[in-house]
């Protein structure tokens, strides 16, 4: 049962991914044994296998459930009246409110995308998603779609994943830090990504050039 045919519907594969996420934030993907994962599932061994052949496919699967995560969130930006707050408060939110088992799970995948090539495949397709998602809702935001805005929107993209999955690195590497240090230092992402944000409006678009 590889990733890609999974019911995300189903409740009991989403009672599975919920539980295992302790259990990789605490242990790590590669420390992190079978039965280590059913037994945080409170499920037998063999009964484990029967959702998840291996580590690897369980590991795809939460990549792919956060994607469609992402994709209803990126949806709500799409649609809102005022995508530009709406935005602005889902990226707050994500840096303010970051959970240790997230920044822990971010850094996890990390690290197994340089050794496990399935792995890779999905963080890659899931980070191209991404962004352009994000150059969507800078689109709707913004407005101009011409290629010069498109680059531009684009780099804003990169620069504000980079910036948040730097974050949680942090955050991952440094678990014992004073928390208002660390509520500090997630306000400072936030003003800068924000004060790129806007920046990313100042530039006349060639679409606005070739109309006036």
């Amino acid at each position: 049962m590889d990733a890609p045919t999974i019911d995300f519907s189903n409740q009991k594969v989403l009672g599975i991914l919920i539980a295992v996420k302790s259990v990789f934030a605490s242990k790590g993907f590669d420390g992190a044994s079978m039965q280590d994962l059913a037994q945080g599932a409170q499920m037998s061994v063999g009964n484990f296998y029967r959702y998840f052949p291996s580590k690897n496919a369980i590991i795809q699967a939460m990549i792919q459930f956060d994607m469609n995560c992402l994709d209803a969130e990126f949806a709500e930006i799409e649609t809102a009246e005022n995508p530009r707050e709406v935005f602005l408060a889902k990226l707050s939110d994500r840096i303010e409110n970051l959970s240790n088992e997230e920044a822990a799970l971010w850094t996890e995948m990390q690290a197994a995308s340089f050794r496990v090539p399935e792995i890779a495949a999905v963080k890659r397709t899931m980070e191209r998603m991404i962004r352009k998602k994000f150059v969507n809702a800078l689109v709707r935001i913004h407005g101009g779609s011409s290629p010069a805005d498109l680059e531009r929107y684009e780099q804003h993209a990169q620069l504000i994943m980079l910036m948040v999955h730097g974050f949680a690195q942090r955050r991952y590497g440094s678990l014992k830090t004073d928390q208002a240090d660390d509520k500090a230092l997630g306000q400072l992402v936030f003003k800068t990504l924000r004060m790129a944000f806007e920046a990313s409006a100042t530039t006349t678009s060639d679409e606005q050039v070739l109309s006036q």
